[in-house]
């Protein structure tokens, strides 16, 4: 993406370089339409994302129309970032305000849990439909081990959803 920003004549940075980022793109695994609230994290790297995103005066976020949703949630886990020291007891925490948690398990051929950049773990969170995401991410978020979560509320300013037919939806958060 970085080459092909280049090639655009677009303007490259760091954190370190400027704390105050003009734009940045992204996807997102899953968008609530009308809030444009996002579940992030399926890479595992949702620290890092919502400190990039957090810096950012306009984010834009770009998914097919599978991604969009009418409440976040459901079949799609919330990620959230824990710290391996007493794992299990974040964990439980966790599996008791949520339908059913788990340690993301690394991918075939590897054993283990996933570790994020940042030398954490990732547990992935199921939640029917939710609501009121904003409470859930602040209960979540006061777990002791609780790192950060995959919710990104109020950070989205426009979402461009990929439709099946070519076309290309903009939605702005209102």
């Amino acid at each position: 993406m970085e080459i092909a920003a280049r090639r655009l004549g677009l303007k490259i940075t760091t954190l370190s370089e400027d704390t105050e980022l003009d734009l940045a793109l992204d996807g997102a695994d899953q968008v609530q339409w009308r809030s444009l609230d996002l579940v992030k994290g399926g890479g595992a790297a949702l620290l890092r994302e919502k400190i990039v995103d957090s810096a950012t005066k306009k984010l834009v976020i770009i998914i097919d129309e599978k991604k969009l949703a009418k409440t976040l949630g459901g079949e799609q886990p919330i990620p959230v970032e824990i710290t391996p020291f007493a794992y299990h007891t974040t964990l439980a925490k966790i599996n008791k305000m949520s339908e059913k948690a788990a340690l993301r398990e690394a991918p075939s051929g590897k054993v283990g849990p996933v570790v994020t950049d940042n030398g954490n773990l990732i547990v992935d969170a199921y939640y029917r439909n939710l609501r009121r995401p904003d409470i859930i991410n602040e209960k979540l978020r006061n777990i002791p081990g609780v790192v950060e979560t995959g919710l990104f509320l109020e950070m989205c300013d426009v979402a461009y959803v990929g439709r099946k037919d070519g076309k290309v939806d903009i939605l702005r958060r209102s």
